[in-house]
């Protein structure tokens, strides 16, 4: 018995599905490539050969109309080596035996033309097409090349039934990429949503004059490199006041860029739930650009960032997640 999982990755990558074609589609063998590709050419032949759509008048179409018949002989040779047929050496009539008669029904755009078709088949030669009549030629040509057409799409099938496995495979892995990405996003959107300094008032230890933002803001065009910026001072900081205790397990710090990283740290980062007792929940002893702090979730309605030296004191950003 499978288990569940298994069938799941098997519905995606089609596993089974790929054997099975496989299977039923093996590998063509080196008698039924080379007979497959003696077709090819002699369609191409043919293509090069043919005469404009309304060729001027004594323009025959005999040497298109062979190099066809070629191509469906060769076509069929190889669609009876993938059979296991034994290879033949000399022509033989008997392979247009092997010839499904829908497909010699469809080629043709009236019932009564298929016995036409069927003897041009066997009977066929450049001397026997050149002898047709003009508009004969003209028409079995077309039957001819639509024939080999429908030959050529059953010496297909093998690529086309796996193409069509792969692209299924890949439609399906597609989706869940998909949704493993929105999903993700929809996790990080509802982490973001659930930033808890958002909008949230906060106050530095002390202000110099015409930098920084208006609490409760920490983007602004007037400060686009920090949101706040103290005094050279012992110790500065900033603090947020969440509103209400709250759980607290990780706090983003970003550093400014376009100036004096080093004055960041050593930062600590400190809880309180009186705005009295302070407790600290991580500490950064080395420059850094951006921080992601993640501590044991702590009660706090203060969130406090503290640098442990003489300096002033300016960030970029803090988002505060429970």
């Amino acid at each position: 018995m499978t288990s569940p999982v298994k069938n799941v990755f098997d519905w995606f990558w089609r596993g089974s599905a790929l054997a099975e074609a496989r299977r039923a589609f093996p590998v063509p063998g080196e008698r039924e490539s080379a007979l497959a590709q003696r077709a090819r050419q002699s369609a191409e032949a043919a293509r090069n050969q043919q005469a404009p759509v309304d060729p001027p008048e004594g323009s025959v179409h005999a040497n298109a109309c062979e190099s066809y018949r070629q191509a469906a002989y060769w076509a069929l040779a190889s669609l009876a080596a993938r059979a296991g047929a034994p290879p033949e050496l000399a022509y033989t009539e008997a392979m247009w035996d092997g010839l499904d008669e829908q497909l010699l029904t469809k080629a043709t755009d009236r019932a009564e033309r298929a016995d036409a078709l069927r003897a041009a088949l066997r009977n066929g030669s450049f001397v026997y097409f050149a002898e047709l009549p003009r508009e004969e030629q003209v028409l079995l040509c077309s039957e001819l090349q639509s024939l080999v057409e429908l030959l050529f799409e059953k010496l297909n099938e093998r690529s086309r039934v796996l193409l069509a496995v792969y692209f299924q495979s890949g439609w399906r892995l597609g989706v869940l990429v998909v949704l493993l990405l929105a999903g993700l996003a929809g996790v990080l959107v509802l982490r973001e949503s659930r930033e808890l300094a958002h909008g949230k008032p906060w106050q530095a230890s002390s202000a110099l004059p015409g930098g920084g933002c208006k609490s409760p803001a920490q983007e602004c065009a007037e400060s686009p490199s920090f949101f706040f910026h103290t005094h050279e001072e012992d110790n500065p900081w900033v603090e947020f006041d969440l509103g209400a205790a709250k759980s607290v397990s990780s706090v983003q710090v970003d550093n400014r860029e376009d100036c004096c990283p080093d004055r960041a740290f050593p930062l600590t980062i400190e809880v309180s739930t009186d705005h009295q007792t302070w407790k600290t929940v991580a500490r950064k002893d080395e420059e850094f650009k951006s921080w992601r702090a993640t501590f044991e979730p702590v009660n706090a309605r203060w969130v406090r960032l503290r640098v442990l030296k003489h300096t002033y004191f300016h960030l970029a950003g803090v988002r505060i997640y429970p």
